[in-house]
């Protein structure tokens, strides 16, 4: 435990916030910040500061990798693609010394406190608690968690509406999400297609075809209406934990592609299912 007394306020209330200091310093600071609101409010700034750099950093380990960077690691020198996954690398918790984390704090409250700093900590009443920044979720990040359930159910639970051939599936799909289409034949590619789901991401209906490979792997092809007049966007890769998309917009609708992060052909996937769709 360190002893902050003396230092400036901000360096001890981040030593407080990190478990720092001892029980009686703690039992003190508690004091202060009950009866002092401008003590209160500096803690409040600095657990706010602390969430948002700490949330900014989990984002940034997060951010997508890029597929073509990890179908070279997964395809690499004695990797087998078919079995090797990518995950993402939790940040390991260890233990960080209070005196870093708090001169960064003090320092940075002593540059931006009269302007930026402020402006985040404090509302127009100057009393009001921080708010929350939460990351906006995309359609795409609702397919994920949608394909990443379904691809791992049995054939009788894996789509809505099974395979039929008499474009049932088609006129279902089309009426409901407002996109006439027509449906890929990706035989050529080793898919099968085993039917329909009727989705909602982003808060819109959306259309899902399913198509299974010989090895078993699930692929998917989901559209959703877009505004008239949104332009045409090129081919966008992304990918989250084991599974790769690729997403473009063309002719008043939004399509993504997605598959396992490891099969090397997707980009090909999707220029076929654009052409023909």
């Amino acid at each position: 435990m360190q002893n902050t007394k003396g230092l400036a306020l901000e360096v001890r209330l981040s030593a407080y916030l990190d478990g720092e200091v001892s029980e009686a310093e703690r039992k003190e600071l508690e004091q202060l910040v009950a009866r002092d609101d401008d003590a209160r409010l500096l803690l409040e700034m600095l657990k706010s500061g602390n969430a948002f750099g700490n949330k900014a950093f989990e984002e940034f380990l997060h951010d997508p990798v890029p597929l073509s960077l990890v179908r070279r690691i997964k395809q690499g020198p004695g990797v087998n693609p078919k079995t090797e996954r990518v995950v993402n690398a939790a940040p390991r918790q260890t233990k960080v010394r209070m005196w870093p984390r708090a001169l960064a704090a003090s320092i940075a409250l002593l540059l931006i406190g009269s302007s930026t700093g402020y402006i985040i900590g404090r509302t127009s009443n100057d009393s009001a608690p921080p708010t929350n920044v939460a990351a906006a979720r995309t359609w795409l990040d609702d397919i994920a968690d949608y394909h990443r359930i379904y691809s791992r159910q049995t054939a009788e639970h894996l789509v809505e509406v099974p395979a039929s051939g008499d474009g049932r599936i088609e006129s279902w799909l089309a009426s409901s999400v407002g996109v006439n289409f027509s449906l890929p034949d990706l035989s050529a590619r080793g898919l099968s297609f085993e039917g329909g789901r009727l989705l909602v991401a982003g808060g819109k209906p959306v259309a899902q075809l399913m198509y299974r490979n010989e090895d078993g792997d699930v692929f998917a092809i989901c559209f959703l209406k877009i505004k008239p007049g949104t332009p045409e966007g090129k081919m966008t890769e992304s990918i989250r934990d084991d599974i790769a998309m690729i997403s473009w917009q063309k002719g008043g609708a939004s399509y993504v592609v997605v598959g396992p992060s490891a099969d090397a052909n997707l980009q090909q996937l999707a220029d076929t299912v654009s052409t023909s769709i």
